[in-house]
């Protein structure tokens, strides 16, 4: 009888061992893994947008062209500064009258733009040219070129042109 409880033996406890793994397969088969069992509830997500700003249009001004500026500004010495822009195209001046302070010390932008041909800008008393205020340096254009010299004390019209075309290259210079 010895015998037969001995081989019993190890079948009771492969026995036991296939209960126990078997009702762990039955648990784990019904539950999720770190579950408790129960089914998992299907939630919804809300998303809440994120206000944000647009920026207001601005708008941007546009460029203007200029041919020419005067400005002028009183010093403490007294006069003022004056700057002129000045162009000469198709052998003629884009402005036939400048206009500066007295005693102004004057600047001059003079842009040539015709290629190939000699221009300047001179001021005289008068239109005889016979007594000059001021002769620009002469150029080749296209070039631009600055000149800079006082303007009369005296309040009045003087006269500029170009000496290399002084026909159809001039105007009046106004001292005020």
């Amino acid at each position: 009888m010895y015998r037969i409880v001995s081989l019993m033996r190890p079948n009771a406890v492969l026995l036991m061992a296939l209960l126990i793994v078997s009702a762990g397969m039955l648990v784990a088969g019904c539950t999720a893994p770190g579950g408790d069992g129960t089914q998992p509830t299907p939630t919804e997500t809300v998303t809440t947008p994120m206000e944000t700003e647009t920026p207001l249009e601005t708008e941007t001004p546009t460029a203007t062209e200029t041919t020419r500026v005067t400005t002028a500004a009183t010093t403490a010495a007294g006069g003022g500064i004056a700057t002129v822009e000045i162009a000469a195209d198709n052998t003629a001046f884009d402005t036939n009258t400048i206009t500066v302070p007295a005693g102004a010390q004057v600047t001059i932008i003079f842009d040539n733009r015709d290629a190939g041909i000699l221009h300047n800008v001179a001021v005289y008393t008068d239109s005889s040219a016979a007594e000059e205020i001021f002769v620009g340096e002469t150029i080749t254009g296209p070039a631009v070129i600055t000149y800079t010299f006082t303007a009369p004390e005296e309040p009045g019209t003087y006269f500029f042109r170009c000496d290399v075309h002084p026909q159809q290259m001039t105007g009046d210079f106004i001292v005020e």
